[in-house]
C-alpha cells in the first residue's frame, strides 16, 4: 500500500471514530425561550416525569391536554430543585393555566414555562424576556 493510500486510510479512520464511539453529531443543546413564539393556555396535567441532571432540560416536565384545542403539549417547569425551593408541585389531573414559550426541541416543541396559575395561586418561573429565575443573578 502506498503512502499516499495509508494517509487517506488514517484519515476515513479518523472520521469514522467519533460514530464508533457513539457519537454521532453534536450534543443536543437546549432550546432558549423566545418571547415571539409566547402561548397562553388552559391545560389538566395527564404525565408528570423529571428529566435527570446532566440531560437537556433537567427537571420536571409535565404533559397536559391543552383543553380549548384538545392537543397533548409538553412542558418544561423547572429544575426539582427550585420547585422545593418555591414549594410547588404538581399531579395529575390538576387544572393549570400556563404561559410560556413554544420552541422547537428535539423531533419536536416543547412549552417553556414562564408561569403557571392553579386556582388562586401563581407559580413565577422566568422573567418576561425568559430569564430563568433559578439561574440567578439580574433579570
Amino acid at each position: 500500500m502506498g503512502s499516499q493510500s495509508l494517509a487517506v486510510l488514517f484519515g476515513i479512520a479518523a472520521l469514522l471514530a467519533p460514530m464508533a464511539a457513539g457519537q454521532t453529531g453534536p450534543a443536543q443543546q437546549e432550546p432558549r425561550y423566545d418571547p415571539g413564539s409566547s402561548v397562553n393556555f388552559s391545560a389538566t396535567v395527564t404525565d408528570i416525569r423529571e428529566v435527570p441532571k446532566g440531560s437537556p432540560l433537567n427537571g420536571l416536565h409535565l404533559t397536559v391536554i391543552d383543553t380549548d384545542k384538545d392537543a397533548t403539549v409538553e412542558v418544561y417547569v423547572a429544575p426539582v430543585a427550585f420547585l422545593k425551593e418555591l414549594q410547588v408541585s404538581y399531579a395529575k389531573g390538576d387544572r393549570l393555566q400556563i404561559t410560556g414559550s413554544r420552541v422547537k426541541f428535539g423531533s419536536g416543541t416543547i412549552v417553556l414555562v414562564r408561569e403557571v396559575r392553579r386556582d388562586a395561586d401563581t407559580a413565577y418561573f422566568r422573567d418576561e424576556r425568559g430569564k430563568p429565575y433559578w439561574s440567578g443573578g439580574p433579570t
